[in-house]
């Protein structure tokens, strides 16, 4: 499914502070957040494939991975820890996979919509549904934190981004 990209600024969406910062020039900063948004595909491309080592390449040795409140204590930090997490839902579901809708840039921080899809392997129950929504924040070319909000409108405000 094709997915949508937004940038902070765009009809529809805009940042939460446009005040003046010091720093590179616009054309570099939107270069930047372009790169992160690719990064945010890959990310998730790699994840779908079952990839894990690859779907972990941009990310931070230290990097928190932030569940929502219900889930908090499922959360973790490192790539291997975040590895281990992904191997227990492949426990769990069958063909899990998360299907972006839009992704929306605010520079150094990317907001996904997300609809989650897959089948319990003991229920054979299906989901396709948006559970969680990601926001990836980016420092020196890597992933640093993914943290999860259960509503769109959270996770755009984690990113600066008002709807």
């Amino acid at each position: 499914m094709a997915s949508e990209l937004k940038t902070a600024g765009a009809p529809g969406t805009h940042r939460a502070s446009e005040r003046a910062r010091p720093g590179p020039p616009p054309r570099y900063c939107r270069a930047m957040s372009q790169e992160n948004v690719d990064m945010a595909r890959a990310f998730i491309a790699a994840y779908n494939r079952r990839d894990f080592d690859a779907a972990v390449e941009s990310f931070d040795p230290e990097i928190d991975w932030v569940l929502p409140a219900r889930q908090r204590s499922d959360s973790c930090r490192g790539p291997e820890e975040v590895k281990r997490f992904w191997a227990g839902i492949d426990e769990t579901f069958e063909d899990f996979r998360l299907e972006p809708q839009e992704f929306v840039d605010a520079g150094d921080r990317v907001a996904t919509r997300l609809r989650h899809c897959g089948r319990g392997k003991g229920s054979g129950a299906a989901i396709d549904e948006e559970l969680y929504h990601q926001v990836a924040t980016f420092r020196a070319g890597a992933i640093v934190r993914l943290e999860y909000f259960a509503e769109w409108g959270e996770a755009l405000e984690a990113a600066g981004v008002r709807e």
